[in-house]
């Protein structure tokens, strides 16, 4: 295990590595529950063994990271070398790249952990075994180019032995062995390799290889010149030309980002076969960059191409102009080569050969710019040639055969604002840098937008970056606000749409009614009122047409500035069947979150109006319920929005409690407290107390995870005072249950034990099993508090008990914290540190990120009492992190109380107190009564052990005040 955690760590040198992908490493697709904790564990030994350990592996955020300089690692080393290697080669220093070739190559030490490391490190492995064939290759074409090609046939031997099924290996043994004059030697390598692929693949050799060996069997006078020029990327002689065409647009000097899409394109041309035409189709939305990464590439790889440079715009999506057709893009190709127009035939057939005559044996880079469709730009393909074909297109041209398909998409956030930079200028970039960012965010990062948001701003030097913002942040805005000088991105979508058949138009206009960015086959089927299949089809259609962006089967995402365009033409053009679609699809959320719901949390109370929104889809099991809940949160927050201003007020109403319940398991948010707020709205705009009951008690308890106390219990009593207006047992229980737990965090413990004790008693009565598990959960944390922590740990198991009965885990990871906290109250730490890692094992088999700082708390006070104080830290430094990423800010104060608890034990004393004051501050800003006392207790403790007798006096006087206030007995403080 040990192993495997370096090796990942290491061959991610300098970056952070996720402890989930650790976990993967470890135990590839069956790790044990308490994986996350064994590789924390790990980590912790191994720094324990490793010279400098804790400097060489790090805590990043959610992971480790290993600091390692390139003189210290082979794989660092190996591959700085390849990037000199490359750098000499461009550079045109042959005999230089071949020394940093061979000295890469001479670290090989064989595979990864001798191919031992489980899955994850045996893909790296092979990756890497990828690697240094490519080098080696790469080494011996250029040892053979300079006439060493008798020297490498041995080692080329020993090679492809190794790897017999690769041919562009057996190739290069060819050429050595033919230029070496043992040319029977090569075509035997040809018939051994052909015979080999037959027996194992059934397949024949490629027709590189193929072509090979037939210019060897003929002899050919000219295979020594063309593949020495070939192999050295120069360009092939070629009859001289009086004047070669060069039409390439001006490549505009701030070209920014699309730096691995530049290198991808490069190296194709690079690596291109001889005797035909290399094609390189980009595509992407209108907007995306393709013609300057086109040109750019062109402009780069020029030399290559001695013949020269053709570019063509095709006019597929030109506004006021018909595609080009193939006729006529030959003639302005032939005009732009100076071909006389007496010498261009006028009849199709007659054209298109004079067009690929004058194409034959050249070696030219072609732009086909903005084609519409694949019959366009086959006709313009040179087909016995060795040019460059780039060529442009919205939609991906799926109807060229042999060609390298390269899609682009949004810039990375990194190379917008690159480009932001290198159009505004970096002085004003950095005179407002998380300005500049949010507006690279807000363009999309489509390069089109970026460009003109720039202009915009240097045509007005007076306007600040945030202005724009500002106004770009207006959704119904931002459209307009991206426009210039007759540009602008919604133009481009316009043509995109226009372009599209009438059934594909309308299908694009309804996505413009569904309230997210991304969608599932299921949602545009309810949304369109078809079956899943049809929908699928048309969402890939609109994928074709770079509209929809596919981001994994049945999942489908609207760039963002595609999805104002899509609602702008949604909203010009209203239609009958609108309000009904919006409807089905409502329904639609409302069964799967429902019935996901009811799969993750067992046992709650069903609500009787949903009998008529049932899911169209089970879930087998809670993961993929779940799962469900995690990928859609954000369309249902959308999805309440539209609802309650659109006027679906009873979905409004409904939504926000599946919302309640999945955010108690995932963390609540503002943006969920919103969608709980519109709840109630509606609820009360449908005079429906029921919903207005259910909505205030759910924002009560997302106000109480943010620490908002005081309104929380307001919700609370007038949702109490709504269950006795209708004589709802149930619901009164309920809300009573959560204002135990709201005067519980506020310190009133005795009238949350009374509360909870009468819950508890009216819940079993009643049969409502897990209520009486939540109110018994809740009474071992108050009786913790109290001291009574024979009665805390009885009522604790009970509870456990009932969530185990009803195979509710949510709920039993709190359960057992608290059961945790009455052992140790009785000095039982083994027992305390069993129940809490259990805790954490489920937290982390159902994912709880809102419950994990405070059970990875739990862990790091037994671990101090127990005296294993490394791993407490360990533990302790991940609460924090998690808690730092946590929108549930209940439980920041106990995280903080924790880290200080360890460090006073390490006798890191200023480090405690720095955490026991942000621990004080907290609990003061949000009323927490008893985490206030804790936390005055323990600044009494630290400044006692630092000599400030008197602070420790005022301190423990302060502590001593609340703890009686709240009966909390010495015992227990």
């Amino acid at each position: 295990m040990q192993r495997r955690v370096l090796v990942a760590l290491l061959l991610d040198a300098g970056r952070v590595v996720p402890v989930s992908r650790l976990v993967t490493a470890g135990w590839d697709d069956e790790p044990p529950n308490s994986a996350e904790h064994q590789v924390r564990k790990t980590v912790a030994k191994l720094r324990g063994r490793i010279p400098h350990g804790p400097e060489t592996i790090v805590t990043d955020g959610p992971g480790y990271r290993a600091v390692v300089e390139t003189g210290q690692l082979d794989l660092l080393l190996h591959q700085q070398l390849i990037r000199q290697a490359r750098e000499s080669l461009e550079a045109g220093q042959a005999e230089r790249a071949v020394a940093r070739l061979r000295e890469a190559l001479a670290l090989w030490r064989g595979p990864v952990l001798a191919g031992s490391g489980g899955q994850m490190i045996d893909a790296a492995s092979t990756a890497l075994e990828e690697q240094r064939l490519s080098a080696a290759e790469q080494l011996y074409d250029l040892r053979i180019d300079a006439g060493e090609a008798a020297e490498v046939t041995g080692e080329l031997r020993g090679l492809v032995d190794e790897h017999p099924l690769r041919e562009t290996l057996r190739s290069r043994l060819m050429l050595a062995l033919y230029r070496s004059g043992q040319q029977a030697a090569a075509l035997d390598e040809f018939s051994r390799v052909r015979d080999h692929l037959a027996d194992e693949l059934g397949i024949d050799p490629s027709a590189q290889l193929t072509e090979l060996h037939e210019r060897m069997l003929g002899q050919d006078p000219s295979l020594v010149l063309v593949e020495r020029s070939a192999q050295r990327g120069a360009p092939r002689a070629a009859a001289p030309v009086a004047e070669a065409p060069h039409t390439l647009p001006f490549d505009v000097p701030d070209f920014s980002g699309r730096r691995g899409e530049l290198e991808r394109v490069c190296d194709v041309a690079r690596r291109a076969p001889t005797g035909t035409s290399t094609v390189i189709a980009l595509d992407g939305m209108g907007g995306s960059g393709k013609t300057a990464l086109a040109v750019r590439a062109a402009h780069q790889l020029a030399e290559r191409y001695p013949d020269g440079s053709l570019f063509i715009d095709l006019h597929g999506f030109t506004p006021g102009q018909a595609p080009l057709s193939a006729f006529h893009a030959q003639g302005d190709l032939l005009a732009a080569a100076s071909i006389p127009s007496d010498e261009v035939p006028t009849v199709s057939a007659g054209r298109a050969a004079r067009w690929q005559s004058y194409m034959h044996g050249r070696r030219m880079v072609l732009i086909l710019d903005n084609a519409a469709s694949s019959e366009q730009v086959r006709a313009l393909i040179p087909a016995s040639c060795d040019s460059l074909v780039i060529v442009t297109s919205r939609p991906r041209l799926t109807g060229l055969d042999g060609v390298e398909w390269l899609s682009l998409g949004a810039l990375p956030e990194g190379d917008g604002n690159q480009l932001l930079r290198a159009t505004l200028g970096a002085e004003r970039v950095e005179r407002e840098p998380e300005a500049a960012g949010e507006l690279v965010r807000l363009c999309g990062g489509l390069p089109l937008a970026v460009r003109i948001a720039s202009a915009r701003l240097a045509n007005r030097p007076h306007w600040t970056v945030q202005r724009l913002v500002d106004r770009l942040r207006d959704h119904n805005r931002r459209l307009d606000e991206l426009t210039s000088e007759g540009r602008g991105v919604a133009g481009a979508l316009l043509l995109s749409y226009q372009s599209m058949p009438r059934d594909q138009q309308s299908a694009f206009r309804l996505l413009g009614h569904h309230p997210g960015r991304y969608l599932d086959t299921r949602e545009a089927a309810a949304l369109l009122d078809t079956d899943v299949l049809t929908a699928e089809d048309l969402l890939e259609e609109l994928v074709d047409a770079r509209l929809l962006e596919a981001r994994e089967p049945g999942v489908y995402a609207l760039h963002d500035l595609v999805r104002s365009f899509v609602q702008r033409v949604a909203q010009g053009s209203r239609e009958p069947g609108d309000e009904s679609a919006m409807r089905r699809l409502l329904d639609h959320y409302l069964g799967m979150a429902r019935h996901a719901c009811d799969v993750v949390f067992p046992g709650r109370r069903p609500i009787e109006d949903d009998a008529e929104h049932r899911a169209d889809s089970e879930f087998d099991h809670k993961e993929k319920a779940l799962q469900w809940l995690d990928h859609h949160h954000g369309s249902l927050l959308a999805a309440v929005d539209a609802a309650h201003d659109g006027g679906h007020l009873w979905h409004a109403a409904r939504l926000p409690r599946e919302l309640g319940f999945h955010s108690s398991i995932r963390g609540y948010d503002p943006r969920a407290n919103v969608a709980l707020e519109k709840g109630v709205s509606a609820s009360r705009l449908l005079g429906d107390r029921s919903l207005t009951r259910l909505n205030l008690m759910n924002l009560a308890m997302g106000k109480w995870r943010l620490g908002q106390l005081r309104d929380s219990v307001g919700l609370l009593e007038e949702a109490v005072v709504l269950s006795r207006q209708m004589a709802d047992e149930y619901s009164e229980a309920e809300c009573q249950a959560r204002l135990g737990q709201a005067y519980s965090s506020m310190g009133e413990l005795e009238q949350a034990l009374q509360l909870s004790l009468q819950v508890s008693r009216r819940a079993r009565e009643l049969g409502f099993t897990r209520l009486d598990g939540s109110s018994l959960s809740m009474l071992g944390l108050i009786l913790v508090r109290l001291g009574r922590f024979e009665e805390a740990m009885e009522s604790a198991e009970r509870a456990v008990a009932i969530f185990d009965s009803i195979e509710e885990i949510q709920l039993s990871v709190t359960a057992l914290s608290y059961l945790s906290q009455a052992s140790e109250g009785l000095g039982r730490f083994e027992e305390a540190l069993a129940r809490a890692d259990a805790a954490l094992e489920r937290c982390q088999q159902i994912g709880m990120p809102a419950a994990l700082p405070l059970v990875l708390a739990r862990r790091a006070d037994v671990l101090v009492r127990m005296g294993e104080l490394d791993e407490a830290a360990d533990c302790a430094e991940h609460a924090l992190s998690k808690a730092a990423s946590s929108t549930n800010d209940i439980n920041r104060a106990t995280v903080h109380l924790s880290a200080g608890r360890v460090r006073y034990a390490m006798g890191d004393l200023d480090t405690a107190l720095a955490q026991q004051r942000l621990a004080h501050e907290i609990a003061c800003r949000m009323e927490l009564r008893y985490d206030e006392a804790c936390a005055l207790w323990h600044l009494a403790r630290t400044a006692d052990a630092q000599g400030h007798g008197q602070t420790a006096r005022q301190h423990r006087s302060a502590a001593d005040s609340l703890f009686s206030l709240m009966k909390v007995p010495e015992a227990a403080r």
